[in-house]
This record gives C-alpha cells, structure tokens and sequence, in this order.
C-alpha cells in the first residue's frame, strides 16, 4: 500500500516545484481532504496519527506480512462496524484469538494497513459473528461480493476478479457460527452476554474437544471454536460458556445443515 503514497508524495513535490517556478506562494498548508478515498489514509501514514495508533493498538503494528494480513470485522449496528487484524496462517484462528481483538474503527484500520508495505491482494477482509454483538450477519451478507466490496473500499483497497476468488476461498472457513454439543443437543452462539449477576462457582461441564470452524460438532463436549471453556445450564434451554472473563449464551436449536 505505501506504494501508492510514494506515487502521491512525488505528485506534490512536483505540484510544489512547479508552483516555485511560477512565483506562487507555496507556504500555504497542503490541503489532502479531496485525495481520493483510501488514498489519503495512505498520504498520512507518518503522521502522529499514526503514532497515536501505536499506542493504541501496538500489536497490530508487530505483525508480519510473510503469508499475506487478514483483517477481521465484525458489527455493533447496521452502520457500526470494528477491524481487528491479524497476520496470515495456514491455520484458522481460534475464537480466543478472535475475542481478543480490539475493534478499530474503519478510519483507523485504514491508517494501520497503510503503514504496511504489502499488496492489496494479500491483504484478505474476513466478516465474522462477534459474540459480544447483537447484530447479526448473516451468511447471505457475507457471501454477496457487494458486502466485501464496500468493506474493502472501506478500508481503501482494491477488489478485483483474481482478488475475489481469494477472499471466496477465504470466506468458505467462516460459513458457520460458533456452536457446541453437549448432552447429545446442538446449542448455538446467540450473539448476548448473559445478564446473571451472581452464579455458582460450580461449573456443569467443559469443552473438552474441537473440530473445524467449518463443521458441526459430532460429539458431547466438543464445540467448532476451540475447547477448555468452562459451561453452566442456563434458563430456557441455553447453556452458558465462561470466555475471555465473560459468559456467553448459546440456545439449543434442531439440527439442520
């Protein structure tokens, strides 16, 4: 990406030469706001705004781009949406590593990959279910090419056909929301916190075992997002699962594929 801010640092100093050469007065401050969008994300990427992100997020700035950067997002609202960023692996991250992501904003996910000297198309935009968030996104949005597109332009970066048949590779891993078997029925992630405010210490099960993201849990205990979490039976037919010193509700559902 810094390729592109090279292409527009030499356009302004060639602005600037020419305008010393017609005698115009060239102290005036450089007005980027009318760079186009994505683009004057990247113009500023030795800003302190920058310093200020790596502060803020300074993990996502030690990450290395051997396998490509895969950015995870996920949303709050209709019009409310987080990036977290990771690098590339040949492995699907577990829900732990997810949870641990601290959301940026689209204008801050900008300003990070542009620090990053890397090819849009390594560069992979991953939809996923946050279970801190209500909001639902369902596999139809993240499966419409429309829904990736807007969030790379989002984030300034280019989609084309080549690029698309990557992200579709990428996005197959992500077809299914998080979902646990215990006691021989499915439950599946709701998206809520719980709402107890004082529970037993004592646990009712664990999650002893785990299988694909992509596929559904075949054995009691064993879930599609990672194991060792601690459940208890709630209300209704949910149970909920301790993660990351929060508890979480999954509902029991019929099965179907």
């Amino acid at each position: 990406m810094k390729k592109k801010l090279y292409r527009i640092v030499c356009l302004c100093s060639l602005v600037s030469i020419v305008l010393c050469a017609c005698g115009k007065n060239t102290n005036s401050e450089v007005n980027v706001t009318h760079i186009s969008d994505g683009l004057e994300s990247e113009y500023e990427w030795n800003s302190p705004e920058i310093d200020k992100l790596r502060e803020k997020y300074p993990e996502y700035f030690e990450l290395g781009t051997f396998k490509g950067l895969e950015v995870y997002v996920w949303q709050m609202a209709e019009d409310d949406y987080r990036f977290g960023l990771m690098q590339g692996t040949n492995r699907q991250k577990t829900l732990e590593e997810l949870m641990a992501l601290k959301g940026a904003s689209p204008e801050e996910m900008a300003l990070i990959l542009s620090a990053f000297d890397i090819d849009d198309r390594d560069i992979f935009v991953i939809p996923w279910q946050n279970p801190i968030s209500s909001y639902m996104v369902t596999d139809d949005m993240v499966k419409d090419p429309e829904y990736i597109s807007n969030l790379r332009n989002m984030l300034g970066l280019d989609l084309d056909e080549e690029l698309m048949l990557k992200q579709e590779e990428a996005d197959v891993m992500y077809d299914r929301i998080p979902m646990v078997r215990v006691d021989g029925k499915l439950y599946y992630d709701t998206g809520k916190e719980s709402t107890i405010d004082w529970r037993c210490g004592n646990m009712d099960g664990e999650i002893t075992s785990t299988v694909d993201g992509t596929e559904i849990p075949t054995e009691d205990n064993q879930s599609n997002f990672g194991s060792g979490f601690n459940y208890q039976y709630g209300a209704d037919d949910t149970i909920e699962i301790y993660m990351n010193e929060k508890w979480f509700v999954f509902e029991y559902r019929e099965e179907s594929e």
